[in-house]
């Protein structure tokens, strides 16, 4: 299993473990990660055997190096006795490709984004043995960029045991008296369109003028132009004092529990984990009817939906959250439906099961 980045760890990072962990003890994982780092303990501290070691991709200034690295890799490859590899993002596929065609390896590139359509990277795909999507909607994306036939859905596995631990600890009660709370949990940054969220509160306030709102999260480097751009935005519309940025929080699972509603508003989220940590944390869910989305949530049973990309859509946003937060009976339906959704399906075994497959069928 390899990955791109040594001083990252991700949401794709902690999938995989979550998914790699649950597989049949036949099965030996190597995390292969590109030099020493946080990513390296992570894997470590999770019981992992790591293998830190850096392969330059093509594209670099001495561009002969990828390939005696890659070639004397590949000699290590086969001492070790390794049946295949996966990238485990797409980036880190070039540094891995051209050793496993020396050692004639199949390898397979796990999918969860929607990357864009250039020559480079539908020959990135096109070299690859299969292609992981991590949802339905990403393979039907990457299917005119490869060969469908390679394509296979890899939904992610939620480790529900770890995270319902974490919720029967937690102190609950935190937003208690202080009305209904509204709630959207990510990092900060424009294709998740909090500003979005911030403009249909407003709307909500005039038809539920208790309600209070929730942005957890916060924006990298390049995102925080955007992050004081929804500040402004919030005392432009006045809603500032109902509306508290929280910032990057550790316990954002535990925050999730004690929501009234949590909002998902991307443009396009290939498989947000996001919205199965917070039905499987009992809160109601709006999420954009959009990318993965729609495999989780089914509209008016699981969660509602709504569409993220049109022109009024805040107004939209703004009526699914003012009919969850005026019928109790509707949302701890949804509540509790979605719950037991997850559990019966992404929290199971299930998603194992069908990746262990994908890895037979890899080898074979």
């Amino acid at each position: 299993m390899t990955h791109f980045r040594p001083d990252i760890v991700s949401g794709a990072e902690f999938a995989i473990a979550d998914m790699v962990k649950k597989c049949d003890e036949r099965f030996r994982f190597i995390m292969l990660t590109p030099g020493a780092g946080n990513l390296a303990d992570y894997y470590r501290s999770r019981g992992f055997e790591v293998w830190p070691k850096r392969i330059e991709t093509p594209r670099r200034k001495y561009p002969g190096l990828h390939t005696f690295q890659s070639f004397l890799f590949a000699r290590q490859l086969q001492a070790k006795g390794i049946d295949s590899v996966i990238a485990n993002t797409f980036p880190a596929a070039s540094r891995v490709q051209t050793a496993c065609r020396f050692a004639g390896i199949p390898y397979a590139i796990y999918v969860r984004e929607y990357i864009s359509d250039k020559p480079p990277h539908r020959g990135i795909l096109g070299r690859a043995d299969r292609i992981f999507a991590v949802s339905a909607d990403v393979a039907a994306y990457l299917s005119p960029m490869s060969d469908p036939k390679k394509i296979a859905v890899a939904h992610d596995h939620l480790d529900a045991e770890a995270l319902v631990a974490r919720l029967e600890a937690r102190n609950p009660k935190r937003f208690a008296g202080e009305g209904p709370v509204v709630g959207i949990i990510g990092r900060i940054t424009s294709y998740k369109q909090q500003d979005l969220f911030v403009r249909a509160i407003p709307w909500v306030l005039k038809e539920v003028p208790e309600a209070r709102f929730l942005i957890v999260g916060s924006a990298g480097e390049g995102e925080r132009a955007y992050e004081e751009g929804l500040k402004k935005l919030a005392r432009e519309l006045q809603v500032d004092d109902r509306l508290a940025f929280l910032g990057h929080r550790p316990d954002a699972l535990e925050i999730m529990a004690e929501l009234t509603v949590c909002c998902l508003t991307s443009d396009r989220e290939p498989f947000p984990r996001t919205v199965l940590e917070a039905q499987l944390a009992g809160c109601a869910v709006i999420a954009a009817d959009t990318g993965g989305c729609p495999e989780m949530v089914e509209d008016g049973v699981t969660g509602l939906l709504f569409p993220s990309t049109r022109p009024d859509s805040h107004e939209l946003l703004a009526e699914k959250i003012i009919r969850l937060l005026g019928d109790d009976a509707l949302r701890e339906r949804i509540a509790v439906n979605a719950k037991e959704r997850v559990m019966q399906t992404f929290a199971s075994d299930m998603p194992v099961r069908q990746f262990e497959a994908h890895l037979k069928s890899l080898v074979r």
